[in-house]
């Protein structure tokens, strides 16, 4: 996983005199999505995340509010301000992601391309540098 290969994608929407509509369509995310949850009440000074996924990719949305999601591949560091709804954050498999300022109000949307499974989920910073390291020292 590089960080060059997080990034934005533009959700299309149509706006009028009554507001925005938003539709997710399948054809808008490098994967096909099988899994879908959103997360909110998240309390000030709240945190989310801080772990990475094996075999997932992601795409995050602010569907309303605003949070951080402080992105890294073991290496390298990048930071996103997720606040637009018809916006999406892509994140490929193996990507540490950590979830911060949340705005009250807030509502994330996570689409994932496979149903969890706990086993699949890196939740230590030094065991995800190791397997960074050793995937990247096989190739």
């Amino acid at each position: 996983m590089s960080l060059t290969e997080a990034r934005w994608i533009d959700i299309r929407h149509a706006d009028d005199a009554r507001g925005t509509l938003t539709a997710l369509e399948g054809d808008e995310f490098p994967f096909p999505v099988r899994r879908v949850f959103y997360m909110h009440g998240v309390p000030p000074g709240g945190e989310r995340g801080a772990h990475a996924h094996r075999y997932t990719q992601q795409c995050l949305i602010a569907v309303a509010g605003a949070f951080t999601v402080e992105v890294s591949d073991g290496a390298d560091t990048a930071t996103y301000v997720l606040d637009d709804p018809n916006r999406a954050l892509y994140l490929p498999v193996m990507t540490w992601a950590h979830l911060r300022d949340f705005l009250p109000g807030t509502v994330a949307l996570a689409l994932c391309d496979t149903v969890y499974n706990p086993a699949h989920v890196v939740r230590s910073w030094d065991e995800y540098r190791r397997l960074v390291q050793e995937t990247t020292s096989t190739r």
